[in-house]
């Protein structure tokens, strides 16, 4: 449990908490189809909850630091939910996932910027989500999920600007992680549905390591090296297909 911490085994206890309040609730999630086919889109936040490594770093002399920050990124696929039994689905999906970054050299002495690079990847997400509803009225819901997450890179991250040299470099083709959400769903029918939450998704490892290099006069000044965080909060919006 080392990698999750003090936050993530909070998560933890508040999405098994609400399983147990699930458990005090007898029937059924009323008459909804068994299978749910829906749109989601996202948009994330950078989280540094359980981040081991610095977005920061100084070149060997110490006069420059390179600043790596998360831009906006967006978060959209289609989703797919199975009801087992009683109040315990299964979510899956497909998600792609666009990246940004930016990457700033400045004196450290001063905070003067020299050069802003903007960094992009694109990766898919195919989560597995072990979910529980509590019926709150007729037709909503209160949700929440933890599972396993396998992100796929498409490629290396592109580097835009080129204010000065950069090279971001993926970990792996595909990475490892775990997820958890939370939510409310309406269900309107023959209109479907929509649900509106939030996830937190957690890779156990960067993403991916970016090189820079300042050039001053032609000739290496600075060299540092900055894991990309790929943890993220995401406000979520999902319309679910009416299924009958």
């Amino acid at each position: 449990m080392r990698f999750l911490g003090k936050k993530g085994i909070l998560i933890l206890l508040v999405v098994f908490g609400l399983n147990e309040l699930a458990q005090g609730q007898g029937g059924t999630l009323g008459n909804r189809s068994n299978v749910h086919v829906g749109l989601e889109f996202s948009f994330l936040f950078q989280s540094e909850m359980l981040q081991d490594f610095d977005d920061t770093v100084l070149d060997s002399t110490g006069m420059y630091s390179f600043l790596t920050s998360s831009r906006n990124s967006l978060r959209f696929g289609g989703y797919l939910r199975f009801d087992l039994f009683g109040r315990h689905s299964l979510e899956t999906g497909l998600y792609h996932v666009t990246r940004r970054y930016e990457s700033i050299v400045s004196l450290e002495s001063t905070g003067e910027e020299l050069g802003r690079n903007r960094v992009r990847g694109v990766t898919f997400e195919v989560p597995l989500v072990w979910s529980v509803s509590i019926q709150t009225a007729e037709n909503s819901f209160l949700s929440t999920g933890f599972g396993p997450v396998a992100t796929y890179f498409v490629s290396d991250f592109g580097v835009f600007d080129l204010e000065f040299e950069l090279d971001a470099f993926k970990r792996s083709r595909i990475l490892p992680g775990v997820k958890a959400n939370v939510g409310f769903e309406h269900d309107f029918g023959r209109s479907g549905g929509i649900y509106f939450g939030a996830t937190f998704q957690h890779n156990f490892q960067s993403i991916a390591f970016m090189r820079m290099d300042y050039l001053k006069d032609g000739q290496s000044e600075a060299i540092g090296v900055v894991e990309l965080n790929g943890s993220y909060f995401a406000a979520v919006v999902r319309y679910l297909f009416p299924m009958y």
